[in-house]
């Protein structure tokens, strides 16, 4: 199974404002569902599933 990453963590490996990726980036409709959703403030995704879309977003901008 793969590693649970928060928001911290996404904005980290973007370098980006938490509160950007907090705010706009994981609300996009192309950015994976969380694996774990307690609340708006406890959301976790997978890292392999972060990981893709991340390379998706490479290939579009590639383009």
């Amino acid at each position: 199974m793969s590693d649970l990453i928060g928001t911290m963590d996404i904005s980290q490996q973007l370098n980006l404002e938490h509160a950007y990726v907090r705010d706009r980036v994981v609300k996009r409709a192309d950015f994976p569902r969380p694996a774990l959703a307690l609340s708006q403030k406890c959301r976790r995704w997978r890292q392999d599933d972060f990981e893709d879309w991340l390379k998706k977003q490479a290939k579009k901008q590639a383009r």
